[in-house]
């Protein structure tokens, strides 16, 4: 089930992002690139709750009962900032389920007319299977690897 991570929740919801970005995404970064994620989500868990009580960023997880096997972060109504599942869940539909929730969400409220992420070198696939197309080619700021995609509203 997709619900909004709540407060007590947020630790553990970083914990999976941290855990799956150094399992599978960080092997294609430079120290600055995994220095600077990890910075990032350092800030976001500490900066988190005000984020998310501004409507300017917002967090889902995918709960199986109380375990987070997934984790979605939109920042201004229609970036994807995070988007990471347990390793254990890969390729079972929980990304597509945790996009649909918020793809529906931005139909519902005439929100955005396209949703985009900048998606690790890692993440291509996974974007292009959700019907994200590329708009750029791979880029890098301060490390961190990303190819620009966007997906229609």
């Amino acid at each position: 089930m997709v619900k909004e991570v709540a407060d007590r929740d947020l630790k553990r919801a970083i914990d999976l992002v941290n855990g799956v970005f150094a399992e599978f995404v960080a092997i294609d970064y430079s120290e600055q690139g995994k220095n600077t994620f990890q910075a990032y989500l350092k800030n976001k868990l500490e900066e988190i709750a005000a984020d998310l009580k501004s409507e300017n960023k917002k967090m889902w997880a995918y709960y199986q009962g109380d375990e987070i096997l997934g984790v979605i972060a939109m920042q201004n109504k229609s970036h994807i900032s995070l988007m990471f599942v347990d390793k254990r869940c890969h390729r079972k539909g929980i990304a597509r389920q945790m996009f649909n929730f918020v793809l529906e969400d931005l139909i519902k409220n005439k929100s955005a007319e396209q949703i985009t992420v900048n998606s690790s070198p890692y993440a291509v696939k996974a974007y292009e299977r959700l019907g994200f197309m590329k708009t750029g080619e791979q880029q890098e700021k301060d490390g961190i690897l990303y190819i620009p995609m966007t997906h229609p509203v």
